[in-house]
């Protein structure tokens, strides 16, 4: 009696109908959180990519104002004009224009925050400062002392802005 009982259910067309729609409600809930997921895969994968890009930009300011630190510290010392003339040829000219390249050429709007592109601008005017101070002195003929005296003395000042510019754009980095 049971078989008869199973094969009278199974020959119901109702029970057909209602295994078709149970089959397209979990097809459709199956479709839904497929879609869910790969939504929020791509989210991730998004906010990864924009961390990453952040931290690339980031990392050409940190390099600018890494650079004008060491080149404060030289500076400081107020070498002779015709030592600071030759380790200007050597070794700061290519790390003075590098950073001015890099810097110009970052997507400043891309950082993020106001307060990360304020500090960007301070420290590329303070860049660009202190490379049209020292390309004076270097271009100068009459002088040379004193105009390197002054050059030191407003380039430290470039290196100061620049040195509060980054320690306020290193504040306002995301933790």
């Amino acid at each position: 009696m049971s078989w008869e009982v199973f094969i009278g259910v199974i020959g119901n067309p109702i029970l057909a109908y209602w295994v078709q729609a149970v089959g397209s409600i979990a097809s459709i809930w199956g479709a839904f959180a497929v879609g869910r997921s790969q939504q929020k895969s791509q989210s991730i994968e998004a906010a990864k990519a924009a961390r990453d890009r952040t931290d690339s930009l980031v990392a050409v300011v940190e390099s600018a104002a890494s650079f004008i630190e060491v080149l404060g510290t030289f500076v400081q010392k107020k070498p002779h004009p015709y030592l600071f003339k030759e380790h200007w040829k050597l070794v700061n000219r290519q790390w003075l224009e590098s950073s001015v390249f890099s810097l110009s050429h970052l997507p400043a709007h891309e950082l993020g925050s106001g307060e990360l592109v304020r500090g960007y601008f301070g420290i590329f005017g303070g860049v660009k400062d202190i490379s049209r101070l020292i390309d004076g002195a270097l271009s100068s003929d009459a002088f040379k002392e004193q105009e390197f005296e002054c050059m030191y003395f407003e380039v430290l000042k470039q290196v100061r802005i620049v040195e509060s510019n980054w320690f306020h754009f290193k504040q306002a980095l995301p933790k």
